[in-house]
């Protein structure tokens, strides 16, 4: 095990200057400790991410069909969720599966506080990289069109 912030530059450390947490890194299934932090550096999370992104998958059995029949390519660990383990929120954060109705809807009206479907779109296309890691689509009326009743609905006006 090691503490990233412990681990001092000349020993192969990963620097912790941009955030103040604490977390463990672990050695990767069986791999060495150098190992995984020098695969984490080549291939950092989010790079990952990005990579996983475009292959579209929808959840954790298709990431796996996908993984058994090696679809996925060396740069992408087997286990993110063990590789990355610091990072790491969910299957669903890490395949880009868009929230539901519900969850879109609670969090567009309670947390981040818009009120009509054009502060919705702008809020979307203004920080498109948030509206991305928040999971959330460009155009909830069209994306949810099956459940979508009317924008006062939607951001909880009536």
């Amino acid at each position: 095990k090691l503490k990233k912030r412990q681990r001092k530059r000349g020993g192969g450390a990963l620097n912790d200057d941009d955030d103040d947490d604490d977390f463990i890194i672990k050695p990767y299934r069986n791999r060495s400790l150098a190992w995984t932090l020098k695969y984490r550096k080549v291939n950092p999370y989010e790079t990952a991410r990005k990579r996983v992104l475009g292959f579209g998958h929808r959840s954790k059995d298709d990431w796996d069909d996908a993984m058994s029949s090696g679809q996925l390519g060396q740069y992408v660990p087997n286990h993110p969720d063990e590789m990355y383990a610091p990072e790491w929120i969910s299957w669903d954060e890490w395949l880009g599966v868009m929230r539901t109705y519900d969850e879109t809807k609670h969090l567009a009206a309670n947390v981040l506080g818009l009120s009509s479907l054009d502060d919705y779109i702008l809020f979307v296309r203004s920080d498109s990289k948030r509206a991305e890691g928040l999971r959330i689509p460009v155009r909830p009326d069209l994306r949810y069109k099956n459940e979508w009743i009317d924008e006062d609905s939607f951001f909880g006006k009536s």
